[in-house]
């Protein structure tokens, strides 16, 4: 879930830098071409229905169906790029909002006049983190943390901060980011890979010892990978920043 555009200004030059996502903005995202595509097959699917039922239909006149057809195409409800998506991902989209508030010690989120298929879904969801939660002695140390590099041009938000069973008697810790989505996709792992380098660079006291991201479905599913370092991923995350840099003085849209 996206939070409120920061500004990240180093303390060393003054110079206002980007974050850590909007950096990553950059990157090819497929899933959301093949989504585009399947949307537009939905609308093309639903209009072939209502002309067949039309052409069908032996009580109209050859100009009565014309004239139908014209209709048709002139008011055909058009299914937008974004609709059902938003309305799958609702479900994951509260589970998040139970998560978020419960790790930052806030009262649930209110669910009032939502469909109760999602609101299910979404306890179900946040049912399963707490269980995993307990399993691992999660105390969370910092939420909503913002961290600019003073060695690169970027900054980044960090969801959470934590320690578990893995870290909890030692001055190490690791880091928890919340997705939303069908899955946890490379970008993720490019951002989080940052946001360690970040912390990093900030307390090298205190080493990121453990990445965590965890994965709140639109159906209320719940699944959680760890990486016991995203470092190899930080070149990427250079790379991607050298590009939107360089785009940017080209006066390039990015």
């Amino acid at each position: 879930m996206a939070g409120p555009r920061r500004n990240y200004v180093q303390r060393t030059t003054g110079c206002k830098v980007f974050g850590t996502t909007t950096i990553t903005g950059i990157l090819d995202k497929p899933a959301l071409l093949w989504w585009a595509y399947k949307q537009g097959l939905i609308n093309y699917e639903d209009l072939c229905k209502e002309l067949a039922s039309i052409l069908n239909d032996e009580s109209l006149e050859a100009e009565g169906k014309v004239e139908l057809i014209f209709d048709l195409i002139a008011e055909f409800p058009v299914l937008g790029l974004y609709e059902k998506r938003d309305k799958a991902a609702n479900a994951g989209t509260l589970g998040h909002a139970f998560v978020e508030n419960h790790l930052r010690g806030l009262s649930d989120p209110e669910t009032k006049g939502l469909p109760k298929p999602v609101i299910e879904k979404a306890e179900g969801c946040y049912l399963t983190f707490l269980d995993w939660e307990r399993g691992r002695q999660l105390k969370v140390l910092h939420s909503e943390l913002p961290i600019t590099s003073e060695k690169r041009p970027c900054g980044g938000t960090l969801d959470h901060v934590i320690q578990t069973s893995l870290t909890i008697n030692t001055p190490w810790v690791e880091i928890l980011d919340l997705k939303t989505g069908k899955g946890i996709y490379l970008e993720a792992k490019i951002q989080v890979g940052n946001y360690e380098e970040l912390w990093n660079e900030k307390y090298p006291d205190r080493l990121v010892k453990g990445c965590h991201i965890l994965r709140l479905g639109p159906n209320g599913e719940f699944t959680h990978e760890f990486y016991p370092t995203l470092k190899a991923y930080v070149p990427i995350f250079n790379h991607c920043s050298d590009i939107y840099y360089l785009m940017k003085d080209l006066k390039e849209k990015v």
